[in-house]
């Protein structure tokens, strides 16, 4: 081959260069996004999401609606850093599955009707990305028991909701023998909210919370379980006493709030750890302390954990916990993705570009 021939020939192999390059963002693979049911659900039901992703092996969830951040927030922490997200494992196959219970995320009570929208994507390539809306509705009565178990002399909180005119609501609580014991009377807003709180001074036991209004069709039941109480040992304050609504302004490592309650009998035992340490636990949407933490007097059941640090993904896990035996958690912590990286058309426009000024010049 004459070596005139070479600078002809590597201006080819560049033109094929610039065309790989040009193939290869374009084939990075795909993420999808989808729910389950009908796509209208009441606040606080539990919307179950999956979908596929081809592009790695971490789903960044984010949602956003009504009062949240375009940018999106992690379903679990409504209160968030606009961006972030929570992380579903993907499967070899390629699938993953997401469940958000609405009653138990952070913020949750800010949630108003309207439409949502789940955003998802590969922790490594945020530009290859997915997104499905959904519409929640308040029902038309609802509320909820903060905190449930409570310990005696803890102040529970009955808070909730109507949508039709009432002005004042009922609260019964009824023993195990359908006796009532308390029988409380809340006003109602002119927003339809309504808030009452009482100290337990019923002895152990669960008691069926009845909730009414004469100018309502319809009631609720809930129940409300108390556990003894030792004040000998010590428990974590969300698990077993009055629930930290608030926490206070932050000036510099969080300290989780202690309280001196009892670890009630048949209670299990939880362990929390992260890779890396110094992230900050939260349990059932209340903070709890810094990794590695310990938590004793859990009750036994399925509860929201989830585990925060600067600059990494937030990662939201339902943890059962048994009496039986301690439950150990220790997951690794993912970093949050830093910039915006070109999408696919981009890089294909600039990629087409440069091929075309190739040309261009071959012909000069």
């Amino acid at each position: 081959m004459s070596s005139k021939n070479f600078p002809e020939l590597f201006s080819w192999l560049l033109l094929a260069i610039i065309l790989l390059l040009c193939i290869g963002p374009a084939q990075a693979g795909t993420v999808s996004i989808t729910y389950r049911g009908s796509g209208g659900y009441y606040v606080g039901d539990s919307v179950i999401l999956d979908g596929m992703n081809t592009v790695g092996n971490t789903t960044v969830i984010t949602i956003t609606g009504p009062g949240l951040p375009a940018a999106g927030v992690p379903p679990y922490n409504l209160t968030g850093d606009a961006g972030t997200g929570n992380t579903a494992v993907t499967d070899p196959s390629g699938t993953w599955s997401y469940d958000w219970d609405s009653s138990r995320a952070l913020g949750a009570s800010s949630l108003n009707p309207g439409r949502y929208t789940f955003t998802v994507y590969d922790n490594s390539n945020s530009q290859i990305n997915s997104s499905v809306s959904v519409f929640l509705k308040q029902p038309e009565f609802y509320a909820s028991i903060s905190p449930n178990p409570a310990v005696l002399n803890d102040y529970v909180q009955v808070t909730g909701k109507v949508e039709s005119a009432a002005d004042t609501i009922g609260i019964d609580v009824i023993d195990a023998s359908g006796n009532k014991v308390h029988t409380f009377s809340s006003p109602v807003s002119n927003g339809g909210y309504f808030q009452y709180g009482f100290h337990v001074d019923m002895p152990p036991g669960v008691y069926t919370v009845y909730i009414s209004s004469p100018s309502l069709s319809n009631s609720l039941t809930s129940t409300l379980t108390v556990v003894e109480s030792n004040a000998n040992l010590t428990a974590v304050a969300p698990v077993i006493s009055t629930q930290v609504t608030s926490p206070p302004a932050s000036t510099g490592t969080p300290v989780a709030p202690q309280a001196t309650a009892t670890i009630p009998p048949g209670s299990g035992t939880l362990v929390i750890s992260s890779v890396p340490a110094g992230a900050s636990v939260y349990l059932d949407s209340a903070n709890v302390g810094i990794s590695p933490v310990t938590l004793n007097g859990v009750a036994p059941g399925t509860h929201l954990v989830e585990i925060k640090s600067p600059g990494y993904l937030t990662v939201s896990m339902d943890v059962v916990v048994t009496s039986d035996k301690p439950v150990e958690v220790s997951p690794q912590l993912v970093r949050a993705p830093f910039g915006l990286g070109l999408s696919p058309l981009a890089a294909l426009g600039g990629c087409l570009g440069a091929a075309a000024l190739f040309i261009v010049s071959r012909k000069k």
